[in-house]
């Protein structure tokens, strides 16, 4: 497969729990732990699917969304959080995140969220 995945998210753990599940389907996946960081990459390489916390130390992965969508508005964005208050969901979905999902996750639907949102990404008709 080889799409590259990014992953924004300021915990260690589960950078490592995606990237780990991630690379086993082929994809190549690189984190970095916060927003700024997160944008220089995407300013030097765009991935195929970005993984966005939505609390982060450095600044609101929500508030961030729509210029990301701005600026790379076919590129998937999959938002993660430990606040699964309802709010937060519609905030992210109405902002243009492709799904929203909450922390603790199951790592078993990873490939089928990411087939789902790459599937909408090729075909945003279907």
């Amino acid at each position: 497969m080889g799409d590259l995945i990014l992953i924004i998210d300021d915990e260690p753990d589960i950078c490592q729990l995606l990237q780990l599940s991630l690379s086993k389907h082929g994809y190549k996946v690189k984190y970095v732990h916060g927003l700024k960081e997160g944008m220089q990459f995407l300013a030097r390489q765009q991935p195929d699917v970005l993984f966005l916390d939505i609390h982060l130390p450095d600044g609101s992965g929500l508030d961030a969304l729509p210029g990301i969508k701005t600026k790379y508005p076919n590129l998937p964005v999959i938002t993660i959080s430990a606040y699964d208050n309802g709010m937060e969901k519609q905030r992210a979905l109405t902002a243009g995140a492709a799904r929203f999902l909450p922390k603790p996750f199951n790592v078993g639907e990873l490939q089928e969220i990411l087939y789902e949102v790459t599937s909408q990404h090729d075909y945003p008709n279907a």
